[in-house]
């Protein structure tokens, strides 16, 4: 059984990263392709040990920096976000040929995540829906940024050759996940393009605005507000750590 993400001060570098990307570095053409300095990288990481509350926007570090260091982050967990027994259930249901029931095959396998590992996926994912969405200035698409995370997310073993042949399929699902983000953690309706081609991720899930949501055909519905922007779930991680810590 797949360990969770264990709820850790470090881990919250990640969550401050997007709110400071989103202020600074959503129109940085390449953000999370472009690799950032790395020993910038490393002072980063080691100023954020030093103290949890640093203000990125008051330092002199780069947005690539950041996005790396975010990055990077998910390469370091002993385990990857995406547990590996999870990855062989979404390889499975991304097999299935019929677009709907693929997606919510998709989808009771993200159920099973353990908790922590869902709520931080939730949070990533939301955060590369929003980055994809400004993919005419930055140039990241769904697909660019699949292509750049899904080996840190998933990590698989690539001594294995079941791993290999899957390589193309751990890409487009997280795409998917990117893509249809709305869908999977908003209960949005599953979104389509008119004129996408069949089969094609793009058929799957269109380039829509951060989780608005697409009226199913035929059944008009009167306007929605989006729901907030997720909140990190560092703070009952992170209160949780504090509590243990000081029990110690």
């Amino acid at each position: 059984m797949a360990s969770p993400v264990s709820p850790c001060p470090a881990l919250q570098l990640w969550f401050m990263g997007p709110a400071y990307s989103f202020s600074t570095g959503l129109s940085t053409e390449g953000i999370y392709r472009v690799s950032g300095n790395k020993s910038e990288m490393e002072s980063l990481q080691r100023q954020f040990d030093q103290d949890h509350n640093l203000d990125l926007a008051e330092k002199d570090f780069t947005v690539n920096t950041v996005a790396g260091a975010m990055k990077s982050f998910f390469s370091e967990l002993p385990d990857p976000l995406v547990p590996y027994s999870m990855q062989i259930d979404l390889v499975e249901a991304h097999k299935i040929n019929d677009r709907e029931q693929k997606l919510h095959a998709l989808k009771e396998v993200l159920k099973k995540f353990p908790k922590e590992n869902h709520e931080v996926f939730k949070y990533v994912i939301s955060h590369l829906n929003k980055v994809s969405h400004n993919n005419k200035v930055n140039l990241m698409t769904s697909e660019n940024l699949s292509i750049c995370f899904w080996p840190t997310l998933m990590r698989p073993d690539f001594s294995s050759m079941d791993a290999l042949t899957a390589t193309r399929s751990y890409q487009t699902i997280i795409e998917l996940f990117i893509q249809q983000c709305p869908f999977f953690f908003y209960n949005r309706p599953i979104s389509e393009p008119p004129g996408a081609a069949p089969g094609s991720p793009s058929a799957v899930a269109p380039t829509v605005p951060f989780l608005t949501s697409t009226p199913a055909p035929s059944q008009p519905s009167p306007p929605q507000s989006p729901p907030p922007t997720p909140q990190s779930p560092m703070q009952p991680l992170l209160s949780s750590q504090l509590q243990a810590e000081h029990t110690l």
